[in-house]
């Protein structure tokens, strides 16, 4: 089990999914690195192309707040994002509660 060895890299090249942040410095290292996790396993999950756990995970990143966009290979932490409603709030504390 687990999420494997390889950690390290998300300063800009991204674990073993390839995906990057260009604004990684403004994200606090703990979020970064969960975010990093799950990138990492949700690419694993589409080389196995196990595309319904793929999915899950991306759901999971967008309820943390974080866009990711595949054809780019890039992610970020968005300004809410979808479902509208509520307070008009971008506090970045919002954004990286998990």
């Amino acid at each position: 089990g687990g999420y494997g060895g390889g950690g390290g890299g998300y300063g800009g090249g991204g674990g073993g999914h390839g995906y990057t942040n260009d604004d990684i410095a403004r994200v606090p290292a703990d979020i970064a690195a969960r975010v990093e996790s799950i990138m990492t396993e949700r690419f694993n999950a589409k080389m196995r192309r196990d595309f319904d756990t793929a999915d899950r995970l991306r759901d999971d990143l967008k309820a943390m707040g974080v866009i990711v966009f595949d054809k780019e290979k890039t992610w970020k932490l968005g300004s809410g994002g979808g479902g509208g409603g509520g307070a008009r709030r971008s506090s970045p504390a919002v954004l990286w509660r998990l």
